[in-house]
């Protein structure tokens, strides 16, 4: 026979997205283009399929994908096979996706530097997606030894991402209103490490301390 399939999208037992129906079709076209929010990666995004029916809808099978495999910033085309354990048809059809992740746009617009940060990540092509981003801003400096004389700049490091203060200030109260962001993995230890470097005039560098 024929049916009017819908999907539905879920999260968390949650309905996110449901689409508009196709009637009369096997073979139904959406082309619909749709953002879901997502706020951790260990969660499985569901593809439920229904035939529209006036009374109910009859569930039609449905299929998963682990938003932790999606690639960063990359379309990929998903064939997923419909499943349905209590049906006792071998073949429920597929559905086809194009699916991306991606950092919300106002967190673009907010960091700046989010794209040039990625670069650094080797962690990203290993697959390892970062969770979370820690923004710090550095503000000022009080009573730092030499100050005066040399100049004053800041290292920051955390993992395998470090950022170097532009500012050099010639004082013992420098101020650097800078802001850095750094990614977040949450399965990692990293500390993030400050240290106040000073430099002369000769080009020479001094730690002076972590």
């Amino acid at each position: 026979g024929t049916s009017d399939p819908y999907v539905k999208f879920k999260l968390n037992g949650k309905t996110l997205y449901k689409s508009k129906v196709v009637y009369k079709n096997l073979n139904p076209v959406w082309d619909e283009t749709v953002v879901l929010p997502v706020q951790t990666l260990d969660q499985k995004l569901w593809i439920k399929v229904y035939d529209r029916d006036l009374t109910s809808s009859d569930f039609m099978g449905s299929a998963f994908v682990a938003l932790a495999e999606l690639e960063l910033n990359r379309t990929t085309e998903q064939v997923l096979k419909l499943e349905d354990p209590n049906s006792l048809e071998d073949d429920m059809g597929v559905i086809v996706l194009n699916l991306s992740l991606a950092v919300k746009q106002e967190d673009f617009k907010r960091h700046s530097s989010f794209m040039r940060n990625m670069r650094l990540s080797d962690s990203l092509r290993k697959n390892q997606l970062w969770n979370g981003l820690v923004t710090i801003t550095l503000l000022e400096g009080k009573n730092i030894p030499g100050g005066g004389l040399a100049e004053i700049f800041i290292l920051l490091k955390l993992g395998d991402q470090r950022y170097k203060s532009k500012t050099l200030c010639k004082s013992a109260n420098p101020q650097w209103r800078e802001q850095f962001d750094f990614h977040y993995f949450s399965d990692r230890k990293d500390m993030l490490d400050i240290e106040v470097w000073r430099k002369d005039n000769k080009k020479h560098e001094e730690l002076l301390g972590t």
